[in-house]
């Protein structure tokens, strides 16, 4: 199997590759979230470099995590209100979906957003592979998020875009 930690450290060594630009079709969706469920505490799991909270126009700051950038690759502790997640799932292997969604919802207490991508990246690996290695309908995220995850009091919203387009309240 791909160390795919070690791939991304690499990838993002290049201070110009991924800058967060995916975040900007998502926040109406995450704003919507913020405000029903009165959070004011968010996590951005897989922030990248964080360049797309420059401007943030969120009521949140949230805490940045992602563990191939260095500036952001510990942990956060506690849990958060919210925690969303924007063209990130895609890039991690099949088989590591369950721990991370187990992960996702014990960092949540009141919402998870979930944005993926289906088609393959436009990114290449340092090792010559497609950055995107799980490419899923929305269908197959939907069941394994309630397969793998015990909080059933989270408000769960998963975005899919690419060849699989769709939008589940879970």
């Amino acid at each position: 199997m791909t160390d795919y930690i070690a791939q991304y450290k690499e990838y993002h060594r290049d201070k110009k590759k991924y800058r967060g630009d995916n975040l900007a079709p998502q926040i109406h969706h995450i704003l919507e979230l913020i405000q029903m469920t009165q959070s004011t505490t968010l996590l951005d799991y897989g922030c990248g470099k964080g360049k797309q909270w420059t401007n943030n126009i969120l009521p949140v700051t949230p805490t940045l995590y992602d563990p191939a950038v260095p500036e952001h690759e510990n942990k956060p502790t506690g849990t958060f209100d919210g925690v969303i997640s924007t063209d990130v799932m895609e890039h991690i292997p099949e088989e590591q979906i369950p721990q991370v969604f187990q992960e996702i919802s014990q960092y949540a207490t009141r919402f998870v957003f979930l944005a993926i991508a289906t088609d393959p990246a436009i990114a290449v690996l340092p090792n010559g592979e497609n950055a995107h290695c799980t490419l899923k309908p929305l269908e197959w995220w939907v069941d394994t998020w309630k397969e793998h995850t015990t909080n059933k009091e989270l408000q769960v919203h998963i975005k899919t875009y690419g060849q699989y387009r769709g939008y589940q309240i879970v």
